[in-house]
């Protein structure tokens, strides 16, 4: 592609846009990022694929088409990583769409606050036909603009805002909006990238070894359109996404050469932990899958150590339900 001339003086940003054929979509996230307000200094698309039909869909488009033979979407992003020659790396999904002035913003806050080395942006929910999780139906970025003239915010987007205990929240759950990321080159290099092998929770995994570096701010502007699918991986649940979830999780608590930032005994994640393990042993019920079952509660072990919490996790949700609303009726009256 034809990269924009930076300022000698100011900082220079890369998007990445990891893909696996969905051209269409694909071709509007990367519209998107052509008509920022500040352009991107590259604009990287990285086809999950060496036949994805992504690459003759961007053969004539401006950006830098990166194929990868298939290994999935932390191995798409670190490609992208790799060929990024920015200061910046920002990332966005095949299937969102950016804000025109979302670099505008990003490198605003970038100028403002030198020392700043992570962010995020708030986001606006979208799909063809708007369901109750979503603010407006729209399918185009132009949809999206002339939506969110009259659109009310309904999204609560306060999970986001970490700036301050940033490690120690996102050892709790996902507390990132991967389509308005931008991270500093370095520090996404020295933090390890995106783990490979990894089915789900590859971001998750990211987030928390940034965190280990440095914190993570939010822009409280809705600068992204997060297209809501039925597919999408936060509406489907598999034993293998289960167990990548918990061995995730397993891999915060295990020595690493990065800083630990100061954070709660394990003991206070219990109850997110309990919720991601429960996820799991019913994502292996449905799938009568007995092998994943046992893997997913030897691997609760080292991050729910006691029993209860994993007896719990495997009670059917009414039951499970039922015994935390007692014990939160009970345990006002114990103080």
């Amino acid at each position: 592609m034809q990269e924009r001339q930076p300022d000698a003086a100011g900082p220079t940003f890369a998007l990445v846009i990891p893909t696996h054929r969905r051209p269409d979509l694909v071709l509007q996230a990367v519209d998107s990022a052509l008509r920022q307000t500040r352009s991107f200094d590259q604009v990287i698309v990285v086809p999950d694929g060496l036949d994805d039909p992504a690459i003759g869909a961007l053969a004539e488009s401006p950006v830098d088409v990166v194929p990868i033979e298939k290994a999935g979407v932390a191995a798409a992003r670190n490609a992208g990583r790799a060929h990024a020659r920015t200061e910046w790396v920002c990332f966005l999904d095949d299937d969102d769409l950016l804000h025109p002035d979302y670099l505008a913003r990003v490198e605003a806050e970038v100028v403002s606050s030198p020392g700043i080395g992570a962010m995020n942006a708030a986001y606006w929910s979208f799909a063809p036909e708007a369901g109750p999780d979503d603010e407006f139906a729209a399918t185009t970025l132009d949809e999206c603009l002339e939506a969110i003239e009259t659109a009310v915010p309904t999204r609560d987007l306060s999970y986001l805002e970490i700036e301050g205990r940033s490690f120690d929240l996102l050892l709790e759950r996902m507390r990132g909006s991967m389509s308005t990321t931008a991270v500093r080159r370095d520090l996404l290099e020295r933090a390890g990238g995106f783990p490979h092998g990894f089915v789900t929770a590859q971001d998750w995994v990211m987030y928390v070894n940034v965190a280990r570096l440095t914190e993570w701010r939010l822009i409280a502007d809705r600068l992204a359109f997060f297209r809501d699918l039925p597919d999408s991986i936060t509406r489907t649940g598999s034993p293998l996404k289960g167990l990548t979830a918990l061995r995730a999780i397993r891999s915060f608590w295990q020595p690493t050469s990065l800083p630990t930032p100061p954070h709660r005994p394990l003991d206070a994640y219990r109850d997110h932990y309990r919720h991601v393990l429960g996820w799991a042993l019913l994502a292996c019920r449905r799938a009568r899958d007995v092998r994943s079952y046992r893997e997913a509660l030897a691997i609760a072990r080292d991050i729910l150590p006691h029993r209860i919490d994993r007896v719990r996790a495997a009670m059917p949700r009414r039951v499970s339900g039922a015994i935390s609303r007692v014990s939160s009726a009970v345990s006002p009256r114990r103080r």
